[in-house]
């Protein structure tokens, strides 16, 4: 809708020929990153909550290794909300483990919200069920509240115990969570599998991924499933990050239609991806952990934007160390968890946006210039014929 000082010049037969410049800024800009919040504990996934904050798991701590050199088991994940540029834990006590093994934290991974407006964070575990201590919520879906309270609502560890879906080896590792299908999807990374979860607590199995070969000396590497999102259609779609030898360029996109069961190949060519989200505009990206592998030497990951043809774009890489979650806010800017990976008190959220480029802002302040141009010619026309006679 046009404003009234501009609306009246055009009725007052001003030419208007000089705003077309103001859209033209649209097509070019660049990309700033800043940081939204810090301090955090091995961050992972995050998402707006329905009152606007942004909700950030955090996995917790390592707490140096049990007597027996196996894992070392705490409480110490967390739920910390970002609203009006404060940072508050809201969840505390939620648990975590420690692997000296693999040197590695599983605990909160990600959040999400039903359409009530409750929450709800899955932890993982990395490992047999069987390790877990007697009453561990380590490998649930927990409903929690802005109080602090949390309670189990399903047990996704025990489906892999029970059910195996993928075969090889018993492992599970929950890792992300998206809401959809009248309830959730919930990825296990190490029970290679795809699960609906109803608001209710049923769990059943949607798909699973089987190995293949990506690179020597590995004749088939697990598939590792990690993001998930559902797009407006609907369609379900699945990144992985492969298994070892983590080969660079392996790492798939999967679609699954609705109620279909079925998951396809929708895009390749990526590197060892951990999210997957929708923007406002319906546009699907892609979050890469290490954009050279994780056998590689650097630890930088980066955000492509996934066309409709499977093809990608890349759009930001700068200073996304081990980034792990990916959300997108109503305005478009991405924000992203980093030092995701055994990085107690260093983890940090950061809030990738789109700025024009220098010349786009010339082009702007020109547009700028003629609206004032417009409403000042229109106030002097107005006063001149209000001057005249009648």
């Amino acid at each position: 809708m046009l404003s009234k000082p501009v609306s009246r010049a055009i009725a007052l037969g001003i030419s208007c020929l000089p705003l077309m410049f103001v859209a033209a800024p649209a097509a070019a800009a660049t990309y700033l990153g800043t940081v939204v919040a810090s301090g955090l504990d091995n961050p992972r996934g995050l998402t707006f909550g329905p009152d606007g904050a942004l909700y950030i798991a955090e996995s917790g701590t390592t707490t140096g290794a049990s007597p027996d050199g196996g894992p070392s088991f705490s409480n110490t994940g967390s739920i910390t909300r970002v609203f009006n540029g404060t940072s508050t834990r809201i969840v505390t006590g939620l648990p975590s483990v420690y692997s000296p093994a693999t040197n590695a934290i599983s605990g909160p991974q990600d959040i999400a919200f039903d359409g009530s407006g409750s929450g709800y964070v899955v932890t993982g575990l990395g490992g047999n069920p069987a390790i877990r201590p007697a009453g561990s919520m380590l490998g649930h879906v927990l409903n929690f509240n802005n109080s602090g309270t949390f309670s189990s609502l399903a047990n996704v560890s025990g489906f892999e115990s029970t059910f195996n879906p993928a075969g090889g080896p018993i492992d599970s590792n929950p890792f992300h969570l998206a809401a959809g299908g009248g309830g959730f999807y919930v990825t296990d990374a190490g029970a290679n599998a795809l699960y609906s979860l109803t608001t209710g607590g049923d769990l059943s199995l949607v798909a699973s991924f089987p190995d293949r070969f990506i690179g020597p000396p590995v004749p088939a590497s697990n598939p590792v499933p990690t993001g998930v999102t559902v797009g407006p259609d609907g369609t379900v779609y699945v990144a992985e990050l492969t298994g070892f030898p983590f080969t660079p360029g392996a790492a798939q996109i999967y679609s699954i239609a609705p109620g279909s069961g079925v998951a396809n190949v929708f895009a390749t060519g990526f590197t060892n991806l951990t999210d997957l989200a929708f923007s406002p505009d319906g546009s699907l990206y892609a979050l890469s952990y290490d954009l050279d592998g994780l056998l590689g030497p650097q630890t930088g990951g980066g955000i492509f934007r996934v066309l409709n043809n499977g093809t990608f774009e890349s759009v930001y890489s700068t200073g996304l160390v081990n980034p792990t979650g990916l959300t997108i806010g109503d305005d478009g800017s991405f924000y992203v968890s980093t030092f995701s990976d055994n990085a107690a008190g260093a983890g940090q959220v950061l809030r990738v946006s789109a700025v024009p480029e220098p010349a786009s802002w010339a082009m702007l302040l020109i547009g700028f210039g003629a609206i004032g141009f417009v409403m000042r010619r229109s106030r002097g026309f107005s006063a001149r014929l209000r001057s005249q006679p009648a």
